[in-house]
């Protein structure tokens, strides 16, 4: 008879796979009727802790090396969620260690990465913004044969364990989709790149490749795209929007990251909102305000607080179950408008 899995155990009982250790291992809080459900499923399912013994006996201690940027609230989401679920896996040996640089600062991601890299942690879970730097701190990672995962971004020609965030190029394409409903010929949309450490994130080009792609297989014209870099901090709106105003036409913005804010605020008490359409990504506080508002219509949700939630699950999967873990595991591309928005974190 084949026997049940901790994984297997968790998803009958509805609960965590950390909730089910600390059943079977008698550790920790848990509700009685949650205990008496895990162990009764255990049971029926000829359960053996061998594996978890065998890891207890030898006091392993798995040491995990965090490496994310430290400046808003999406990387604070990012950070919340691994720390729960190491927390769920703690008494397995699962310890975390924060690695937190400045994205306006190339030398503290390599610095930040050195001083990880050079703690021999047993695996690393990396956001890889910057490419070129990214790929070399893998490289040593690889030579040191750590493991990693990267959360939110990935780069080609580099195998992690695994990656954990959204198909970038396809989230482009859905916006560029919900920007044109309603728009049979294709409308007129506005690109805006604001100039940051964010900007040299290969998955910003992503999304506004995804963003054409849409146009292209629609049959749209390309020259409806116009493509502006705004330094991080303009304020107002973008050169030639005016005389758009002037001719009453619609006036429709991509943001491919979390400023899209900025350009909401600027177009507030400026541009009709019959006459506007703005979208971008990540429900920071700013954004929040102004999806409330009815400014921002569409905000695509990365969901980081799972994102960073995931990484650790796939790494106790491959360091304690020495189980396989999928090499990709896409997030589902939510969209948050004013209607949904308290259901969205």
């Amino acid at each position: 008879m084949a026997r049940i899995t901790i994984k297997e155990i968790a998803k009958k009982a509805g609960v965590s796979a950390g909730t089910v250790d600390r059943v079977l291992h008698n550790r920790g809080e848990v509700a009685e009727a949650t205990r008496d459900l895990v162990l009764k499923i255990a049971k029926e399912g000829n359960y053996s802790t061998n594996v978890f013994a065998r890891n207890l006996k030898l006091n392993k201690v798995y040491n995990l090396a965090v490496i994310l940027p430290k400046d808003n609230e999406y990387w604070k989401n990012q950070s919340e969620g691994i720390e729960e679920a190491a927390e769920e896996y703690a008494s397995l040996g699962m310890q975390l260690s924060f690695y937190t640089f400045d994205r306006q600062d190339k030398d503290s991601f390599l610095t930040q990465s050195n001083i990880a890299l050079n703690s021999s942690p047993d695996g690393v879970i990396l956001a890889p913004l910057l490419q070129r730097e990214a790929t070399q701190i893998c490289e040593s990672l690889q030579q040191a044969d750590i493991p990693f995962i990267f959360v939110d971004s990935n780069l080609d020609n580099i195998k992690p364990l695994a990656f954990i965030g959204q198909d970038s190029r396809q989230s482009g394409f859905l916006a560029a989709k919900l920007l044109n409903l309603g728009y049979a010929s294709g409308q007129k949309a506005i690109v805006i790149k604001y100039t940051d450490f964010d900007s040299l994130n290969k998955t910003l080009d992503e999304r506004i490749e995804g963003f054409k792609k849409y146009y292209k297989q629609e049959n749209f014209s390309p020259e409806l795209i116009h493509e502006i870099t705004l330094e991080k901090d303009f304020v107002g709106l973008p050169p030639g929007i005016e005389s758009l105003l002037g001719n009453q036409e619609p006036i429709h913005f991509f943001v491919p990251n979390s400023r899209v804010h900025q350009i909401a605020k600027s177009a507030e008490n400026v541009i009709p909102r019959h006459l506007s359409r703005i979208i971008g990504y990540d429900l920071v506080r700013e954004n929040i305000v102004y999806l409330n508002k009815g400014l921002i219509d569409f905000v695509i949700y990365q969901n980081p607080k799972v994102q960073g939630n995931l990484a650790v699950q796939a790494f106790y999967k491959h360091l304690i179950l020495k189980t396989e873990v999928p090499p990709t595991h896409y997030m589902q591309l939510d969209i948050i408008t004013k209607e949904n928005l308290m259901y969205g974190k």
